[in-house]
Parts: structure tokens; sequence; C-alpha cells
């Protein structure tokens, strides 16, 4: 089945903002065996989205619009769609309803012009937006079935995999079970997994499992589309590939499918009935702000410590005497380390020192990260280089410390490299 996007908005189009969405959905299709042929962004103009509509429905099978269903004069897809499908405009009741209950439920009046979102193409196919007031709709213009979207992100999403996908998935006449597992990991380059899982689809002898990858540094995400008549047979198929995967990559899985690095630390330490105490150097607080958000991470988590400053951090621990001069040391981060268990009563304390190279940001700047996890039982420690800028020595330091936490508490080792020659 042949798929174009067409993304809207002259703020997409002149780069104002940059355009996720796009590779937001062309991943989620990509997930089940979708690809997207064609890709194009318009601006808020009708000629050339009419145009644009006009062309996609002559040669695509599929088309999903993002974009331009809001209450403004500069949101024309419903406009246009009618046009191109050569169909008048109306006012869809249940959509004024859903829109008005929408603005009641949060003691709200609706602005009158919101009323421009309930007109719809009269052939158009209503699909449902539940966190929102912009209305999807689908119908068809030339050869192809034209899907509209919200330009929200989280509207987007939601609609997508709820409703959008299900639909092309039918039209295409795919196989129905269809299920993507996803391994997380930190520590290996996408092209050192490429080689390290080598022939793993071939253990599905049919072809029906498909390996991927997505690269968002610092982590990497590795795919498994699995392919079945339903279910059972996709558990069946994919069971000796899973295990596979697993059995090559070891300890660097960090966490599965919808689990999150983060997540997995605190379940970690909820089930040690453990707290946390962070010291962090030059992340600007990253290692907290990603487990505060967390369900429960108010229960474990005692306190966060940041400072550019390292005598700073001596003193918010209580160290007396300020930090040793010279380079970074791991003494010195385990110093830190155990003086943060002690001053915050914490089961485990976690403290990420960095020390930054001096000189221009640019590719070959960095910084050595010593970091140490202080417990009852003693403390675990490691010191590290990280080369690519600033931003990346900040996400990588923040990544580096939370996934050896996730090591101690599982009972990894700390400090690990791999040897690909033994795998």
């Amino acid at each position: 089945m042949r798929i174009e996007v067409i993304c809207t908005g002259d703020e997409v189009l002149t780069g104002k903002i940059v355009n996720t969405n796009f590779s937001y959905i062309t991943q989620k299709l990509e997930d089940v065996g979708l690809a997207v042929q064609w890709e194009t962004t318009v601006g808020d103009d009708r000629e050339n989205l009419l145009l644009a509509f006009t062309l996609a429905g002559q040669r695509a099978d599929a088309v999903i619009v993002n974009g331009g269903l809001g209450p403004t004069v500069d949101d024309l897809s419903q406009e246009i769609a009618a046009k191109a499908a050569g169909v008048e405009l109306a006012l869809n009741e249940g959509w004024l309803v859903t829109m008005e209950e929408f603005f009641r439920k949060r003691s709200r009046v609706m602005p009158p012009n919101n009323k421009k979102q309930a007109m719809l193409p009269t052939t158009a196919e209503v699909i449902d937006n539940p966190i929102g007031t912009a209305c999807g709709f689908a119908l068809d213009i030339g050869r192809a079935r034209f899907f509209f979207t919200p330009g929200v992100p989280r509207e987007l999403r939601r609609m997508l995999e709820e409703q959008i996908i299900p639909r092309l998935l039918a039209k295409s006449g795919l196989q129905a079970a269809i299920h993507l597992k996803r391994f997380h990991s930190y520590g290996l380059g996408e092209s050192h997994v490429d080689q390290l899982l080598t022939g793993v689809e071939e253990l599905a002898a049919d072809g029906s499992v498909k390996l991927g990858f997505r690269a968002h540094y610092p982590q990497l995400e590795t795919k498994l589309t699995v392919r079945g008549k339903d279910m059972d047979d996709v558990r069946r198929k994919l069971a000796p590939v899973e295990t596979e995967v697993r059995k090559r990559m070891g300890n660097f899985i960090m966490a599965e499918d919808e689990q999150t690095l983060e997540s997995v630390i605190l379940a970690e330490l909820t089930k040690r009935q453990g707290s946390l105490a962070i010291v962090e150097t030059f992340t600007g607080g990253h290692i907290m702000a990603r487990l505060a958000p967390i369900a429960g991470a108010e229960k474990l988590v005692r306190r966060g410590i940041v400072s550019r400053d390292l005598g700073e951090i001596y003193a918010g621990v209580g160290l007396d005497g300020g930090p040793p001069a010279g380079e970074l040391t791991r003494e010195t981060a385990e110093a830190v380390a155990q003086a943060a268990r002690r001053r915050t009563g914490a089961t485990h304390a976690l403290a990420v020192l960095i020390d930054l190279d001096d000189g221009p940001d640019r590719i070959d700047f960095g910084g050595t990260i010593c970091l140490a996890i202080a417990t009852a039982d003693g403390t675990e420690s490691r010191r590290s280089r990280i080369l690519g800028g600033r931003e990346w020595v900040r996400l990588g330091a923040s990544e580096m410390g939370l996934d050896c936490l996730r090591r101690q508490l599982q009972g990894l080792p700390v400090y690990e490299r791999i040897d690909f020659e033994k795998t």
C-alpha cells in the first residue's frame, strides 16, 4: 500500500518549529509493517494545499494529513478537503456537542470561533479526538483514503495509534496480528548491535520477524516486528528470537517495551524498600528531573544536590576541608556519594561529577565523568570520558549515572565493556 504524509502549516514549512510529528508517524507505521513513500510539507495557502491534496489523491492509496484543524483563520484543512473531494462543508452537530461538553467539563465557555472545528465535509467519517477539540476525519479524494489529524502531538499520537493505524492495516490487507517487541539499551552503538544480532531474524524461518533500530542518544531502541495469524502464532515466532537477543545483548539491555530506565530503577528501589540521594554537577539536575515526575518517586528520592562548583557540593553533603586539588578522581566521587548517603539517610546515593574540558564547544569537546554509588555494603565507582560537545556530555553522563545505578541495583557489574570477539 502506497502511503503519503502531508504536513501543513507555515511554521513547519519555514522551520520555525521542528516537525517531530512526521518522524513519529513514519516510525509508528514502520513498526506495523507500513511504509511511507512520500512526504509533503505545505504552508497555510489554499492553492498549494489543494494542489498537494489533489496530487496525493492521484498517486497514493492512503494519505495522512497533519495539522490545519484548529479554530483560527489559517486552519484550512476541512475547507480544502471538501473542495478537493468535490463536496460541501456542513456543521456536524454531534461534534459540536462534543466540543461544548469538552469546555463545560473544564468550567469554560466555548469561544465562538471553535464552532469552525465542527464544520466537516459532508462525506467525512468522524475520527474521535478524546483529548482535544480538533475533530479528526477521513474521506476519499481521488483514489486515496485521506485521514486528517490534529497538529498537537499528544492528540495526533493517540488518534494515530488507536484509530488510524487499525484502519490502514485493514485497508492494506496485512495480517491483523502484529506485535512490536522493544529493547532499550545504553553503551553499544547501532552498528555494533546490528553486528551482534546478525542472523537473529532467520530464527523465524518464514520471515515473519523484522529487526530494526532507532537511535536516540544516549539510548538505542532495538525493535522486533512480528507478524502472525493470531497472537499465539506471534508469541511462538517471537520466543526464540527474543531469547537470542537477550543472550547476545546481555547486561546492556536496561529496559523493555514500555519500561524506561527510570521506571526500572524506581521499581528496584521499591522492591528493596530503598531510597535514593542524588548529587550531580554540570547536568543542571537532569538526573533528578528524569526520576521526579514518575509516580511514587516522592517516596523514594530523598534529596538532590546540584551545583557546578565542587566546593559547593562538598558543603552540601557535609564534607569538611573542600575538594582535593588536581584532576577529578573516582575517590572524590566515592567520598561525595558516601557523605550524601550519611547526610540524607538514604539506602543508596548516586554521585555524578563531571570535569569539562577547556575550550570551545566543538565535536571534539568532552568531559571526564567520575561517578559513584554508595550503599551500606560499600561503594562502587567508575571513571569515563565522553566526547561530542557540552550537551552530548550532559546527556551521556546522566544516562551513564542512571544505568550504573540500575546495574548496581540488579547485581550487575557497574563497569562493563563488551568484547565483541567473544560474543
